[in-house]
């Protein structure tokens, strides 16, 4: 029988629910092997309000995330690691279907961190980069010596890359499996960053003056500038279209912004009103922005956001990594300016989801200045209809919602693949994707093969791999590299110095 009327109704539509990942692979025999790390990113780490301001009273040790809290507490703000919110999973699946082949809390570490805090503040401050290699170190020595296996998802991926830097002496690890990992940036963060608008995020434009002072957004920006993203910001649809040297351009650099004093009474992203019409005026003139021009347009935008973003993150391609300047922590988040770690029998995987339009690049448009006002917005009639892949001014390629598929498997397709220079130590990688297929109804819930960003985390397929390697396999044993997509040949085409 059915173990709930939902589920009756599915099997009566759909025919029977699969067994979950976990009943199928422990009747395979498999049995807990290898100690499991979660590294969450920011939907999928847990915040808890232990001390606040007055209007959170009565909110001691609450988890919740910005757009319920919000609404409730507008003038409050905190966030969400099994489950973020009611009903909707994002480590549950996973750690229930360990559960069933011999997983418990002592095989199992959620490594949670603060996600507000750039990644070097969260060991200054809270000494969590310390937590994480004492308790890996510990799992490890208390399962027989075998090797972690550390599963990140989203920000996680890089917080994680930069962790392996710090550490410095390589931790017990027998493989990352990357969930959605951004390593070369996500161009949405651009959007919330450039003019506080992002569709998919919890983020409103009265909170955009508390959000910059976080450095999520400024983590995810996009890294590698000609490696990564093209074209990403144009103003109007001609110049989104037309080729650079048809267009009449004014450097914005070294503008004059005007001496318009800076509004004292707005919540909203201050630094706007420091650039004066002058500087507003120049940032249009210049008709379109590729990824290698973004960092100086957000520096002339917010020069003190930046600055200080500036001094723990960096966006580059190292010209050499044995110059000492890459000791330094702001560069160990970014693949393409830190080496991966002397751990030659370690294994690295990049697992995301294809087939769902993923935003790449946006069309903008001036609007009408005012007091506590972005003079800048998405270009929502923008279209090229069903036929092109520009629609409501945002250009879209193929991902998981959230991460281009670039961004998520160039490195392990070629940036690290063999001994290069960001993998000195030869450390084998593996591409795993998955085809996203939507529920089928709207009782199936997030559905069991779907590749949402976070939906992904529910996949009975990716959950089948990581248990795979938890339990002993190597990513040979799982076939390789699973490919859907034209990542392989959309990496080939990259002229990077390897």
């Amino acid at each position: 029988m059915p173990a709930s009327f939902p589920q009756y109704v599915t099997e009566a539509i759909n025919g029977p629910v699969a067994d979950p990942p976990g009943v199928k692979l422990r009747n395979e025999g498999l049995k807990a092997k290898h100690p499991v790390v979660f590294v969450p990113g920011i939907v999928t780490c847990g915040l808890e309000l232990w001390e606040g301001h007055q209007c959170a009273e009565g909110l001691f040790r609450k988890r919740l995330w910005g757009d319920t809290f919000r609404e409730a507490y507008k003038s409050c703000w905190t966030c969400s690691a099994d489950y973020f919110a009611p009903g909707y999973f994002v480590w549950a699946v996973l750690i229930a279907n360990l559960a069933r082949i011999g997983y418990e809390e002592k095989t199992m570490y959620m490594a949670a961190y603060d996600w507000r805090l750039s990644f070097q503040n969260t060991e200054v401050r809270d000494q969590t980069l310390s937590q994480i290699k004492s308790n890996i170190e510990l799992m490890v020595a208390t399962n027989g010596g075998h090797k972690a296996v550390i599963v990140p998802h989203s920000m996680g991926a890089i917080y994680f890359l930069h962790f392996m830097k710090w550490v410095e002496v390589p931790a017990p690890m027998g493989a990352v499996m990357n969930i959605g990992g951004p390593f070369l940036g996500v161009p949405k963060a651009l959007a919330a960053l450039f003019s506080a608008e992002a569709r998919d995020i919890a983020i409103a434009r009265n909170n955009t003056s508390q959000m910059s002072s976080h450095n999520d957004n400024q983590t995810m920006e996009s890294k590698g500038k000609h490696v990564n993203y093209g074209r990403m910001i144009a103003f109007g649809k001609d110049a989104a279209q037309k080729h650079s040297s048809d267009l009449k351009r004014i450097d914005f650099r070294g503008a004059v912004k005007g001496t318009n004093i800076a509004h004292n009474i707005c919540d909203v992203w201050s630094e706007y009103y420091d650039m004066g019409v002058g500087g507003i005026k120049a940032v249009e003139e210049y008709k379109v922005y590729t990824a290698g021009d973004i960092l100086d347009l957000l520096h002339f935008v917010a020069p003190k956001m930046m600055a200080h973003g500036g001094a723990h993150f960096s966006y580059g391609i190292a010209e050499d990594l044995d110059d000492p300047m890459y000791s330094h922590y702001k560069y160990w988040s970014n693949p393409l300016e830190t080496k991966l770690p002397n751990a030659p029998d370690m294994e690295v995987y990049s697992m995301y989801r294809v087939g769902i339009p993923t935003k790449r690049a946006y069309v903008y448009r001036q609007t009408p200045i005012a007091q506590c006002h972005i003079p800048f917005q998405i270009e929502t009639s923008a279209d090229e209809g069903n036929e092109g892949c520009l629609k409501n001014g945002v250009f879209t390629v193929d991902g998981d919602e959230t991460v281009p598929i670039l961004s998520a498997g160039f490195m392990c397709a070629k940036g690290w693949r063999g001994r290069t220079r960001f993998n000195p130590w030869g450390i084998k990688t593996y591409l795993r994707e998955y085809d996203h297929a939507p529920p089928a109804n709207l009782l199936e819930g997030r559905g069991t093969q779907s590749g949402a960003h976070v939906d992904i985390m529910g996949n009975f397929a990716l959950i089948k791999d990581i248990m795979r390697v938890a339990a002993g396999a190597t990513g040979k044993d799982l076939g390789g590299d699973q490919v859907h997509s034209d990542i392989i040949k959309w990496s080939e085409k990259i002229n990077l110095r390897l």
